[in-house]
């Protein structure tokens, strides 16, 4: 089946990669919870007049740990909640090439609007340690068998191992065979955190003969990207407790007001992503405690494997949101939460881990 050709901008977005809530008991979903979280967005104006769109559990949503049923759920909802022509992607997961042909085939026939395309998983060959630069090929191969069967518009999560010269995002070999075997790809999300690997990236997908839009993930490249007209939207966990801030600061930059630009990056966004997102290793932890500590979800914890947040990480995250000035949950609750933890996780932890931190 040929890979339809999608050369349009109108995906150009800025998503938001929501995370998944839990009931306030346990770790069975809350569907009301995450309504309200989709409607926290879909009931935004500001949100809707800067190009907001949703991903639905995506690696921020733990994908990984939720079954397809589950997924379907949380993707359904979405989807009801939509207003107008809002486009709604969704992630994925298999580790063997059917499974995840199979997961992305059963969110398209729920309704999505496009697949978020995650790396391949399994064997150190094609995850830990996959070569980007000698093969460009395992990638591509892995896209191709999602792209044709499911027919449907794409956008990389363009995560790599770390290296010197790319970062941990994909190397233009790769990136290129891409784009050259697969037209269906319309968004590339720039997650390299390495500042010239960056903007080689997106230099390349800015030259290629037709449209791929350049999604920005970190903040440390936003007003460069903005300058050079190297950025069409974005693809961010962050929006899950930075919308109000990153919706002002767009709406700001838009206006030519950089006093207010200035303000806001350097007084609310730039203190919590610095402290949030320089740590790779637990990324996705802190971007659901934050969210919780915004108010928005009923409780942090996430299913196993992922470990539970530490004392000393909310913390410091309830106080750079206090600081930033952003609304957050009373000091009495971030206190009874936090203590339910064995109760919430429902099992003993073997290493006590509240009072430790490397960062």
């Amino acid at each position: 089946m040929a890979i339809p050709v999608l050369d349009t901008k109108k995906f150009d977005r800025n998503f938001c990669a929501l995370v998944t809530p839990y009931k306030s008991d346990g770790l069975e979903i809350d569907e009301d919870a995450f309504r309200e979280l989709v409607r926290y967005f879909t009931r935004s104006a500001d949100f809707l007049k800067t190009g907001g769109a949703l991903i639905a559990v995506p690696e921020a949503g733990e994908v990984f740990y939720l079954t397809q049923e589950e997924r379907n759920r949380l993707i359904k909802i979405a989807l009801q909640e939509r207003p107008g022509d809002m486009p709604i992607f969704s992630g994925y997961y298999g580790v063997r090439r059917e499974e995840c042909i199979e997961s992305a085939m059963s969110a398209k026939k729920v309704g999505v609007d496009g697949l978020l395309v995650l790396p391949p998983a399994g064997t150190m060959e094609v995850s830990t340690a996959i070569d980007g630069v000698g093969n460009p090929e395992i990638w591509t191969n892995h896209v191709k068998a999602l792209a044709e069967p499911l027919q449907l518009p794409l956008i990389i999560h363009a995560a790599a191992p770390w290296n010197s010269e790319w970062g941990g995002g994909l190397p233009i070999p790769t990136v290129k065979m891409m784009l050259e075997a697969i037209p269906s790809i319309v968004g590339w999300k720039m997650i390299s955190g390495n500042y010239g690997a960056h903007f080689r990236v997106a230099n390349f997908l800015r030259s290629f003969p037709r449209h791929v839009g350049i999604l920005n993930a970190p903040h440390y490249a936003e007003h460069t990207a903005r300058l050079l007209n190297l950025v069409d939207g974005a693809v961010s966990g962050g929006y899950n407790y930075l919308k109000e801030p990153t919706i002002e600061h767009d709406l700001a930059w838009k206006a030519g007001d950089l006093e207010k630009v200035k303000t806001i990056f350097a007084e609310q966004i730039v203190p919590i992503q610095n402290y949030i997102v320089t740590y790779s290793g637990r990324l996705h932890i802190r971007y659901k405690l934050a969210t919780w500590i915004r108010g928005l979800i009923p409780h942090p914890f996430m299913r196993p494997p992922m470990p539970p947040p530490r004392k000393d990480e909310a913390e410091n995250i309830y106080r750079l949101i206090s600081d930033a000035g952003l609304t957050h949950i009373t000091r009495s609750e971030f206190e009874r939460v936090l203590a339910q933890r064995e109760a919430i996780l429902g099992q003993a932890l073997v290493v006590n881990q509240s009072e430790y931190s490397r960062h």
